[in-house]
Order: C-alpha cells, then sequence, then structure tokens
C-alpha cells in the first residue's frame, strides 16, 4: 500500500464517525384560520343630485353600512377600505370622485373585538382605508357606518335626473 493511503486511513480512523448536529430550534407560527362571509353594503351604490349650490337644497350625505362575519382561531388585527372604480361618476362626467368625502362614523365588534374609525377620506380610485380594529377569538360581526358628502360647488354640480350615482368597492382585510 503506497504511504499516503495509510496516512489518509489513520487520518480517517482519528476523526471517529461523523458528528451528529442538533437540529434547530423552530418557532411554529400558529396559522390564521379566517373566513370572512356574508358581507354586505348597504346602499349597494351611493348617490348625489343638486342643481344649485347656492339654494338651500343640500345635495345630501349618502349614508351607509357595511357588515360582515368572521370566523378565526387567533385575534388579529383588520381594517376596512374603499375604492372608486373610475375618477368621475358615470353619466355625470362632470362630477369627480374626488368631490367625495367618506367619514366613519362608527366602527363596531361584536364578540370581543374592537374597532375605530379613522379621520374623513376623500374618495379615491385607489383603497383608502376607513377603520381598523382587531378581531375577536372566535367569531364576530362587523359593522361600520359611513357617511359619503359631496362637495357641491359650482365647480361640481351634480345633476337632478338622474342622480349621479356610484358603485363602490369596500374590502375587509384580515390579518
Amino acid at each position: 500500500m503506497p504511504a499516503w493511503a495509510s496516512t489518509l486511513l489513520v487520518f480517517l480512523a482519528a476523526a471517529g464517525p461523523p458528528a451528529r448536529l442538533a437540529p434547530k430550534p423552530r418557532t411554529i407560527q400558529p396559522k390564521l384560520v379566517i373566513s370572512v362571509s356574508n358581507m354586505t353594503a348597504t346602499p349597494g351604490t351611493i348617490s348625489f343630485q343638486a342643481a344649485d349650490p347656492d339654494s338651500p337644497a343640500d345635495p345630501g350625505n349618502t349614508a351607509a353600512k357595511v357588515t360582515w362575519s368572521a370566523t378565526g382561531i387567533i385575534p388579529a388585527s383588520w381594517s376596512l377600505s374603499v375604492q372608486a372604480p373610475s375618477a368621475s361618476f358615470p353619466g355625470c362626467s362632470t362630477v369627480p370622485v374626488s368631490a367625495v368625502t367618506v367619514t366613519c362614523s362608527s366602527a363596531t365588534v361584536s364578540g370581543g373585538g374592537s374597532g375605530s374609525c379613522g379621520g374623513p377620506v376623500v374618495l379615491s380610485t385607489s383603497a383608502q382605508n376607513l377603520a381598523t380594529g382587531t378581531e375577536a377569538f372566535l367569531s364576530a360581526t362587523y359593522t361600520v357606518n359611513l357617511t359619503f358628502t359631496l362637495t357641491d360647488s359650482w365647480k361640481y354640480v351634480a345633476q337632478l335626473s338622474p342622480p349621479c350615482s356610484l358603485t363602490v368597492t369596500y374590502t375587509a382585510n384580515l390579518n
């Protein structure tokens, strides 16, 4: 046997069996098991009418209520946002959606969660956050009350018939 082979055998014999590595500790994150159901918005469409911003007739505010149910295992946070599908009202092109302010008046969660309103937001084609809170432990009903207000001015005169109407999208985010 060549000399280098015996040296290799001595080296391997001296090293002994391979060392066993201790397993790395792992942190197991519990998975959120959340199911959302029965999301409704009343009314489904917001509408405004006005012909003369100087008249005592107000184009009005549109009140809306968004509700949904969620069932989950671990309390987490939630938020509700609103978004317009386009930059102006369909059929009312002189009124941009940015002439509408959305204000949350209350956000409640049954079953031990919490909710709070954010400040008023200008309606936009990008999602605007309206309310946030913490989820209840197992199941809850979430209710957010909103008011849509048209900035009535000569710049944005809504029409009387048909009224300026828009269907907005609400998104409930559960984290």
